[in-house]
């Protein structure tokens, strides 16, 4: 996110990413502002409003961006000094980028103090000492390895991986352009200053394209084998970049173009790259070969953008909004995800108050950063050598800065009495009173059953509005609670662990087989505690996204292979140990193949399943998957209650137990629906008595798990 940090006037600043020397010339254009400005315009409408769902794509906008910049910078201070000072680089990005971001740290790890439980509280603090050492890319790459991660609540700093692959590429990529520049050419000029000809150009243009070309090849292998990591990997990515490097070196011979031809091709470019956001999304297997439509957009805009008839227009990218959006966009991007997040936990999400906190929340806070934070430090003689800062336009910098500060402290001011003042419509008090008439219609109604002793505690809870002290898992254990939860590695079921994977005692007359994805494992903690005591043996088969139906899964764009092996082997293994019964249970979230008819897989793969099964002899229960609710880890803060958190099963819950007990009447087996274990009155409390029912809003806690284990028990048995 280099490419995102400016100076002052958007009109007369010199080179944005660069901080140059008083005697450099300025390089400064226009339409680079405004094609910012749609970078960062659709990240944060993707993360905001969630449209258009390929906004991410503004990111590899910013990549190439920085690429073409500093890769500019680069040859040009060796052209004019002979050399290029690494100390001279290292301070300009570091005046760039580290102000606003560390202010952004700090404020960000005070938010998470003020809002958040201590549990996610301390994995904010890790999550921001990852991005302080620019290393976010690692640290989430690691977790993207984690299937539970998967479901986690998102950290405040998610966003700073972009600026630890930025800053690791500028770790070698200085380097890279002296060598090049080291290269002898043909005509021995080896100690006298380099030539500006096509025989540097194409010394730069091997060097750099191989290493684009390799980081292109890897990035495609990469994303095919191992998605998780490669999204965030300096590997994949520093391709983006290294095309922005080409552009930058080929600057000349583009100019070659006929006008005609420049000014068509840069409208085709800042075409694809809004194309892009719209075509692609979270189901595009990325960066692999989709990241090049927005990466070579991007590339034609920064090639010919400026060319008269091209987008860079006053009434386009060269436009006065644009070019304030773009001035801003380092800080706009920096601030508006944690900005975002804490939106999300303190209001509804769609709701008017949430789009004003988020967008207009994060306007003014990258406004002020930009004008408070980044211009004075830019402006001062931090990190300069002494006698080299600028001045002759400080003066006017300072003062911008303080009445920036100055109507800053204004707007909080009354921001903070809104909050206070103006009664919020989106409080769980409503829902409160909602469950509590529901409560005391049903006991007045003479002709509803009795509820289960389970079902009154269920009830209570709709009702609380204090978070219990003595809560088991406590709030501390739930950031990671899934993973920990299978840390013994009882999850992935395959040959070389199903035989620890089995509970019960070794000769145990009766055993039950439990298969399906992480929700069917959530049920194994209740059988064992039910039905080990009366003489069965449990046995899980389960795997992490593989639902029991015969469609192919997809993960992250991929076919998942993986599922449709274990699939194999389970049933294979189910119809050679033939067990007495067979749990079935699993959710409706594996992605399937783009287009396909959802319901109408999941029920016939599922018919297929059981009727292969059956051949087995064992009796067949088809267990319903948790209901879900709202999810512990986004939602409870140091701010609100359990009465904030109530939620209603997840949407296709209903739907997924009809189709269930339609395969169950077509093949003659049981369907159980487990939704009274859950909710009551249409509502699904997250922490009953003092058990948080789920970390995350789906899976169960292995705790509730087994104390519902009567319950479950008795309906599997049939009893």
């Amino acid at each position: 996110m280099a490419g995102a940090a400016i100076l002052d006037d958007p009109r007369r600043a010199p080179a944005p990413g660069a901080d140059p020397a008083p005697t450099e010339k300025h390089h400064f254009r226009a339409d680079i502002q405004g094609l910012r400005a749609v970078a960062v315009g659709l990240v944060v409408a993707a993360h905001v409003t969630g449209r258009p769902a390929g906004g991410f794509i503004g990111v590899d906008v910013f990549f190439v961006i920085s690429g073409f910049l500093i890769t500019g910078l680069l040859v040009r201070e060796r052209d004019r000094a002979g050399r290029i000072s690494f100390r001279g680089f290292y301070a300009r990005r570091a005046r760039r980028l580290l102000p606003a971001a560390f202010a952004t740290l700090a404020a960000t790890i005070a938010a998470a103090h003020y809002v958040f439980l201590s549990g996610r509280f301390q994995e904010t603090v890790t999550d921001v000492v990852w991005a302080a050492l620019f290393s976010a890319n690692i640290n989430f790459a690691l977790q993207g390895t984690d299937y539970f991660e998967l479901t986690a609540a998102p950290s405040m700093v998610q966003h700073f991986w972009s600026l630890a692959v930025e800053e690791q590429f500028y770790l070698v990529w200085p380097v890279l352009i002296l060598l090049a520049f080291a290269v002898p050419l043909a005509s021995g000029r080896r100690h006298a200053k380099p030539p500006r000809g096509s025989a540097r150009t194409t010394v730069l243009w091997l060097v750099l394209g191989a290493v684009t070309a390799a980081s292109f090849a890897w990035s495609l292998h990469a994303t095919s084998t191992s998605p998780a990591t490669a999204y965030f990997s300096t590997f994949t990515r520093a391709w983006e970049l290294g095309v922005g490097a080409l552009v930058a070196v080929s600057a000349t011979q583009l100019q070659r173009v006929p006008a005609a031809w420049r000014a068509a091709l840069a409208w085709a470019g800042l075409a694809a790259v809004l194309a892009a956001a719209f075509v692609i999304d979270e189901r595009t297997p990325f960066p692999g070969s989709a990241a090049a439509l927005p990466v070579l957009g991007t590339a034609l805009v920064l090639a010919w953008g400026a060319t008269p008839g091209g987008p860079g227009g006053r009434w386009m990218l060269g436009s006065a909004p644009a070019g304030f959006l773009g001035a801003i966009s380092y800080s706009l991007y920096l601030w508006h995800w944690p900005v975002l997040i804490v939106a999300g936990v303190l209001l509804t999400g769609g709701s008017p108050a949430f789009y004003l906190a988020a967008l207009g929340g994060s306007l003014v806070l990258a406004t002020v950063s930009y004008y408070c934070i980044e211009q004075p430090v830019l402006h001062s003689s931090w990190l300069l050598p002494r006698g080299s800062a600028r001045t002759e336009r400080a003066g006017a910098v300072f003062r911008r800065a303080r009445w920036v500060a100055a109507a800053a402290v204004v707007v909080a001011a009354a921001s903070v009495v809104a909050v206070v003042a103006v009664p919020r419509a989106d409080t769980g008090e409503e829902q409160v009173a909602a469950a509590r008439a529901a409560a005391e219609a049903n006991a007045a109604d003479e002709s509803q059953p009795a509820l289960t002793p389970l079902q009154e505690e269920i009830q209570a809870a709709t009702l609380a509005t204090e978070w219990p002290e003595d809560l088991d898992p406590g709030f501390d254990e739930l950031p990671g609670y899934l993973t920990k939860m299978w840390a013994e590695g009882c999850l992935h079921i395959g040959p070389d662990n199903v035989d620890e994977c089995r509970y019960g005692d070794a000769d145990a007359p009766r055993t039950v087989a439990v298969l399906g994805d992480s929700f069917a494992a959530s049920w194994v903690p209740a059988l064992r505690e039910s039905l080990v005591p009366q003489g069965w043996a449990v046995q899980s088969l389960t795997f992490g996204l593989c639902p029991n139906i015969t469609a192919t899964v997809f993960l992250e764009g991929q076919p998942f292979t993986g599922c449709s092996e274990h699939r194999e082997w389970a049933i294979e293994h189910i119809l050679e140990q033939r067990p007495d019964m067979v749990v079935l249970s699993h959710t409706w979230r594996a992605g399937l193949e783009r287009g396909a008819d959802l319901p109408a897989a999941f029920r016939q793969g599922l018919a297929a399943v059981v009727q292969r099964l059956k051949a087995s002899g064992a009796e067949i229960v088809l267990l319903g998957a948790p209901p879900g609710s709202v999810s512990l880890l986004d939602c409870a803060t140091s701010l609100n209650g359990p009465h904030d958190c109530l939620g209603g099963p997840s949407e296709t819950f209903a739907q997924q137990v009809a189709s269930e007990q339609e395969v169950a009447a077509e093949t003659g087996v049981r369907a159980v629906d487990p939704g009274a274990w859950f909710c009551i009155n249409g509502l699904c409390p997250t922490i009953v008595g003092s058990t948080p029912v789920y970390p995350d809003g789906g899976h169960m806690t292995a705790e509730y798990s087994r104390r519902i284990a009567d319950e479950v028990g008795a309906a599997v048995l049939g009893r």
